[in-house]
Parts: structure tokens; sequence; C-alpha cells
């Protein structure tokens, strides 16, 4: 009695022509017998359709490549804006001139089109606890009253995204540091935070200095 032969699936036949990448030079006839075209454009044998795919290929890594130098320069740009905005700190002898150097500096950096030091005054407490109080930063969207109370249409009459960061506590708020940006994907919850938390502290501590 002969042995009832198991089917073989589709992964199986991948894994022996990985493993033997000179079967169709050995066994050119089975070409012949194989289905080849798209719906689309014809694809009269597997070496073209491998051109297609390394093309396709290389045109991604491309892509990957320049997305990646193109963040690796901004996150350069950055570290020099807030390296600079260090050495201001003590430069600086005013909340006011220090809000005036940070605002300079900072809106250098791209798609920044507005940084504030605001001092805290009563009327941010809503934002404070609807935006503050889980954690002492936001990057997000603001609605069209949050914004008002933090730029005036005429001066930044677009933020499409923003980033607040509170200087002291939700219970005794000192401050608020807030960006705005043109870009709505500028500013989100999945960004980096390394260099600004580290110049919070340092912010923190000058303006208790000042205060």
């Amino acid at each position: 009695m002969s042995k009832q032969q198991l089917p073989i699936d589709e992964q199986q036949i991948c894994d022996y022509l990985t493993r033997h990448p000179d079967f169709f030079t050995h066994h050119q006839y089975v070409l012949l017998e194989l289905e080849l075209h798209a719906q689309s454009q014809g694809l009269p044998n597997l070496a073209l359709q491998q051109q297609r795919l390394l093309r396709e290929q290389n045109t991604q890594l491309k892509t990957q490549l320049a997305t990646t130098a193109r963040l690796a320069l901004d996150n350069e740009r950055v570290f020099r804006l807030f390296s600079e905005c260090q050495r201001q700190l003590w430069r600086c002898n005013s909340f006011s001139e220090l809000a005036k150097q940070l605002a300079d500096t900072l809106c250098q950096s791209p798609h920044v089109i507005a940084c504030e030091l605001l001092p805290y005054r009563q009327n941010l407490n809503t934002m404070i606890n609807s935006r503050l109080s889980q954690r002492s930063s936001y990057l997000g969207r603001l609605s069209a009253q949050e914004h008002m109370l933090l730029w005036h249409k005429d001066h930044v009459p677009y933020a499409r995204s923003v980033a607040l960061y509170l200087i002291g506590s939700v219970q005794q708020p000192e401050a608020i540091l807030a960006f705005a940006s043109d870009e709505a994907a500028h500013f989100s919850s999945d960004n980096d935070n390394l260099f600004i938390d580290e110049f919070i502290t340092s912010l923190e501590l000058r303006l208790t200095d000042l205060a």
C-alpha cells in the first residue's frame, strides 16, 4: 500500500525556491508552463518581475535614507538651538528678557511659527487642568478658544499643532512654554522630548532664581 502524499502549501514552495535559487536555471521548461502575466502589465519572465521588485525596493530605500538624513539634520538643528537657549538662561536677568530671547531663538526651528514663555495667570487654569494635569506637557491640537489664550490671532493666525510645557506644577504653576507650528504632524504625542525635557528643568531653575 503506497503512502498518501500530503499536500504542499505555498510556504513550502517559497522555502524550497529560496534554498535553491538556481532551480529555474536547471528547469527552464517550468517557466514555459507558468502564468506570469499580471492584469495590467505583462511579465514575460521572472527576471523582469525581479527587476521591478528590485526597483521598488531601491526606491523605498532611497526614500527611507532621505527621511533619515532629514530627521538627523532637524535633530542637530534643534539640539544647537536648545544649547544656545541653555546659555541664554544665565545671561537674561528678567522674565521678559528671557521670554524674548527664547522666542527669537526657538522660532528658528523648522516649522515653528511662534514660541511664547507665558507667566501663569488665572485664566489659564482651565487649559492647564484639561491639557497638563496628567503630564507636564501636551503635544497636539488646541481649540480656537484655547488658542486665543496663548496667542492673539493677528500674531499667530494659524497653528495646526502646538506643544505646551508646564513650568512648575499643576498646584503651583509658574509659567507655560508654548510652541505653535504650521504643520499638523509637527507636534504629536510620538515626538521625542529628550532635548526639551532637559531644557525645561533648567528653565524652571532659572525662573525660580529670577522670581
